[in-house]
C-alpha cells in the first residue's frame, strides 16, 4: 500500500440503464481481456478494458458481492473505482 493511501475504495458500477452497485470496498477483482485483475488500496491509477466475467468485490465489512458483465471499462483512482459495464440482454 502506498503511504497515505486510504484502506478502501469507493466503488461504483454502472450500466447504461442503472446503477448496479455502490459500496466502500477493500478489494476488487475484474475480468480483464487477458485474465482477472486484482485491485487493492494503494493501486496505481489505471484505465482498462474488461471482458466477460464476474466483478467480485469485498466490502469493508467483509461481505463478498458479485456482478456478471459482458464487457466494460474500469477507471481506478487513488480512492475511487468506476466501472462502466455492459450486461447481457437477458440480465
Amino acid at each position: 500500500m502506498s503511504p497515505g493511501a486510504p484502506a478502501f475504495f469507493e466503488l461504483k458500477i454502472i450500466s447504461p440503464d442503472k446503477l448496479l452497485a455502490e459500496a466502500r470496498v477493500a478489494e476488487v477483482q475484474v475480468p480483464g481481456l487477458d485474465g482477472y485483475l486484482g485491485i487493492w488500496p494503494g493501486h496505481r491509477p489505471l484505465n482498462a478494458c474488461l471482458g466477460r466475467g464476474e466483478i467480485i468485490f469485498k466490502t469493508t465489512d467483509s461481505r463478498e458481492e458479485r456482478v456478471m458483465i459482458k464487457s466494460g471499462i474500469i477507471r481506478v483512482e487513488a480512492s475511487k473505482i468506476l466501472i462502466m459495464a455492459d450486461l447481457d440482454k437477458n440480465d
